[in-house]
């Protein structure tokens, strides 16, 4: 008899999100790969993102040694430093002094508010939104290397900064009229997925 494998779960420090699928799964681009997920920013001059960076990179620690044994000497951590992204990578200078992270999952993520309530079906998590997330922390082997992804669970609404549409303020007039769109069904619990490591920042 096997022994189903238990995940650690994981909570993050509240962030804003960026390239936020949370409705809907991410498809049609070219770099889509089909799944519900966002980036999360956040301050690394906060000293609550701080503590809470610390907590969860002693969970990825924990993940790393319950996988392989011990802490590998290299494996990509899913907790991003902005400044080593920003030297990387043109246009991101907006990340330096910020801790980066992305989930993803193949399954619907649950939507609270901040008193843990579950959304109403007409409000949505969008990039500028403030967040926090929940997951469970998956170690993987990709191209030979070690890696922990957060596979994400639910989302935590705080804040809406984000535009949510409406316009009231505007007369219906002549011009382009926007295509109706399907209906998202949630979808039943997540489980473990394969991860290729995929950066979305």
């Amino acid at each position: 008899m096997t022994t189903k494998k238990k995940f650690l779960k994981c909570l993050t420090p509240v962030g804003t999100a960026a390239y936020a699928w949370i409705a809907r799964p991410d498809e049609g681009h070219e770099f889509s790969d089909g799944k519900y997920k966002t980036t999360l920013v956040m301050d690394a001059n906060d000293a609550t993102v701080e503590a809470g960076i610390a907590k969860l990179q002693a969970a990825v620690v924990e993940a790393a040694i319950a996988e392989w044994g011990k802490e590998p000497k290299v494996y990509r951590s899913p907790i991003k430093n902005g400044d080593d992204i920003a030297d990387e990578k043109e246009g991101k200078e907006d990340l330096r002094g910020k801790y980066v992270l992305t989930a993803k999952s193949k399954f619907q993520p649950g939507m609270v508010d901040a008193k843990r309530q579950e959304l109403p079906t007409d409000v949505f998590v969008n990039s500028g939104d403030i967040i926090r997330l929940s997951g469970v922390l998956i170690p993987y082997t990709a191209g030979g290397m070690k890696g922990i992804a957060i596979q994400l669970r639910n989302v935590q609404l705080l804040e809406q900064r984000a535009s949510t549409g409406g316009g009231d303020e505007f007369d219906d007039v002549a011009g382009y009229d926007a295509p109706l769109t399907a209906s998202v069904d949630a979808n039943s619990a997540p489980s473990a997925e394969t991860y290729d490591d995929n950066e979305d920042f």
